[in-house]
């Protein structure tokens, strides 16, 4: 060994040490002034970044255990660990992840917060939805069924793999296999072997999941049902809101409106947007007061204007809002992101 080759190499981990120290002190000089930056109407405080790391790692967990089902050679060494080196590497910035589970978490408190303002006498025409016995029954039930695959025994949410969308749930599969594969390489797999081993493992497991059991499906089974029976009226919507149902009311919506179930639930984190697409679903000015006011309240967070006066400003549009000209903003929601995010922009509202 040459003189002094030790003390060199030792000399050289240090630096790589520093480099990587003053590298991850600009990542996080860089995220926090992000994160002190970000105006309080993003609404992500404390209980719902834990939420959703909660989910985050929950489904990475669900993932990996998918995969070591999958490829036996894989199923060795530690278990539930992957999930901090995931992130620790950037790859959740790197998937659509993050934002599933933001959207899951938030769903959560929105259907826990429209439970605890519902007056008792509120929810009408919700009792058609009763899983026993009733016209909808085996539609209902499967929603229900969906429903609580989707909580902790504990009361948490959860975001099972089937209701992570195709792409993001694509994309998790191969990310964790290549933390599986990553470790095995460090152990002295083959490389070839090994990856022929992730694409087959990553292929089984993907295939293994149903997006038919998913809630999505499910709640636009039963809203297309009760559409069919001419079934999908007002009360039912205002029923369905007080109940807390969040899926299931984004599912009517979207068959009345005639536009995708994830876009109809992701116009429900907004009460401006949610009352445009109750105006192009044509509810009933009155209901649709209620219901935008139920919504406003769920959704406040103790800052900004009030809430109920804010629905009131809201409502008082809400007759002068044609309802075709609600109808063709909401179906927006159809366009290519890309095309509509780009449109949005020119029209100055990007």
């Amino acid at each position: 060994m040459p003189p002094h080759s030790g003390s060199q190499a030792s000399g050289d981990a240090l630096l790589s040490a520093a480099h990587g120290a003053e590298a991850l002190l600009g990542d996080r000089v860089a995220a926090a002034g992000v994160e002190l930056a970000r105006p309080p109407a993003f609404g992500i405080d404390d209980e719902m970044r834990a939420r959703a790391g909660q989910l985050i790692r929950s489904v990475i967990d669900a993932a990996e255990i998918a995969l070591r089902s999958a490829e036996p050679s894989f199923d060795s060494g530690r278990h539930g660990d992957l999930g901090d080196r995931f992130v620790a590497v950037g790859l959740l910035a790197r998937s659509g992840l993050a934002a599933a589970a933001l959207l899951r978490a938030e769903e959560y408190r929105l259907a826990a917060a429209l439970v605890r303002g519902a007056g008792e006498d509120e929810g009408p025409g919700a009792h058609r939805l009763d899983p026993i016995g009733g016209e909808f029954a085996a539609e209902s039930f499967a929603v229900r069924a969906a429903e609580a695959a989707r909580i902790e025994r504990t009361g948490d949410p959860l975001l099972p793999l089937h209701d992570v969308p195709a792409e993001d749930r694509h994309a998790l599969f191969w990310q964790v296999a290549a933390c599986l594969s990553d470790r095995a390489l460090a152990e002295g797999a083959a490389e070839d072997a090994l990856h022929r081993t992730a694409s087959a493992a990553v292929a089984r497991a993907l295939a293994s999941i149903d997006d038919g059991e998913g809630i999505a499906p499910a709640a636009m089974r039963l809203a297309h049902r009760l559409d069919s029976a001419r079934q999908l009226d007002d009360p039912l919507l205002a029923g369905t809101l007080a109940a807390g149902r969040v899926a299931s009311l984004a599912s009517m919506l979207a068959v009345r409106a005639g536009i995708p179930f994830d876009d109809a639930r992701a116009m429900m984190t907004d009460a401006a947007r949610f009352a445009v697409l109750l105006r192009a679903c044509d509810v009933a000015r009155g209901i649709a007061a209620a219901m935008v006011l139920a919504l406003a309240l769920a959704l406040d967070r103790g800052f900004g204007p009030d809430p109920a006066e804010a629905a009131a400003s809201l409502i008082e549009g809400y007759t002068g809002l044609p309802v075709e000209r609600a109808r063709a903003e909401v179906r927006r929601a159809r366009l290519e992101p890309h095309y509509r995010d780009a449109l949005a922009a020119l029209a100055g509202r990007g």
